[in-house]
């Protein structure tokens, strides 16, 4: 799968109309770093771009025990991200362009007293969920963006 960075490498008019996406507020700290990173790869694209759409992500995690030690205590965890994404346009009413799902996984151990560590694995492990959520939505929202150009509406 592409990164975001690869997208519309080649087709200057998709990175302009990329460019022009503005990334709404997301909850909780991870929707904080989503919406940098989102930022990164869209606005940050052609900075100083006015802006036309606007995108509404949310993001939303689970874990799942995987491993476990004889006494029950899990070692391994499963770690699922899910952002749902709206993009419209800023127009007044707005009006929805598309919609998607991304989702994502990623596992760590959870090393036997070693709460540093382990704490230090579920955000590692929340910002490698973050970087691909982010390059998948991105992903959804260029193919969105290139069927309304392609229909001249763009």
């Amino acid at each position: 799968m592409p990164t975001a960075a690869a997208v519309g490498q080649n087709e200057p008019q998709l990175r302009r109309a990329l460019a022009t996406v503005r990334v709404g507020q997301i909850n909780e700290r991870t929707g904080q770093i989503m919406r940098r990173t989102l930022q990164r790869n869209l606005e940050g694209l052609e900075p100083g771009t006015p802006g036309r759409y606007n995108l509404e992500v949310g993001l939303s995690f689970a874990a799942e025990p995987l491993g476990f030690r004889r006494d029950g205590i899990a070692t391994r965890v499963r770690f699922v991200g899910t952002a749902t994404w709206l993009l419209y346009t800023l127009a007044v009413p707005a009006v929805l362009l598309n919609r998607g799902t991304a989702r994502s996984l990623d596992s760590f151990n959870l090393p036997d007293l070693q709460f540093f560590a382990a704490d230090a694995s579920l955000e590692d492990s929340q910002r490698r969920l973050i970087v691909e959520l982010s390059d998948r939505v991105v992903l959804g929202v260029a193919i969105a963006l290139r069927q309304r150009m392609a229909a001249g509406t763009a």
